[in-house]
């Protein structure tokens, strides 16, 4: 119950979980690790999961100021790429996306120039980085 100064929802051991980074005034810094319906020794997430990066060329490498594009069913999910928003936070890495009971996603990525990429299909509860040329490549921890 300290002053709280910041705080990131980031999936710190890979497992497609969100973990919380607590950053407080005058105390020391708090993970709090998420095990969803599971325990520590054995997580379990709320339902399926998806993590994207994507990347360009050039100076603007990691594409701040798209946006990413993930629908299930009839659900979409919208996320703008930013870093910063006060006091010189910001965070830059995967972006995650709840996808309940779907088991693969239609991803599409609005680069910063405003052209859109062609809209994949990714399997869920894994790791996928979006090229801008248009192709797709699941990544795995430790590769």
């Amino acid at each position: 119950f300290a002053k709280a100064r910041g705080a990131a929802l980031v999936d710190l051991n890979l497992d497609g979980l969100l973990d919380l980074v607590e950053v407080n005034v005058d105390d020391r810094v708090r993970l709090w690790r998420n095990v969803g319906r599971g325990t520590a020794e054995r997580p379990e997430p709320l339902g399926h999961w998806l993590e994207l990066r994507h990347r360009e060329d050039g100076p603007n490498r990691d594409a701040i100021g798209s946006w990413i594009e993930v629908r299930t069913g009839d659900s979409i999910q919208r996320r703008e790429i930013v870093v910063g928003g006060g006091h010189a936070g910001g965070q830059l890495g995967w972006v995650h996306f709840g996808l309940g009971t779907a088991d693969e996603a239609r991803v599409r990525v609005e680069w910063p120039d405003g052209s859109w990429g062609a809209e994949l299909t990714v399997p869920a509860d894994g790791f996928t980085i979006l090229d801008r040329s248009g192709g797709a490549e699941p990544w795995r921890p430790g590769e």
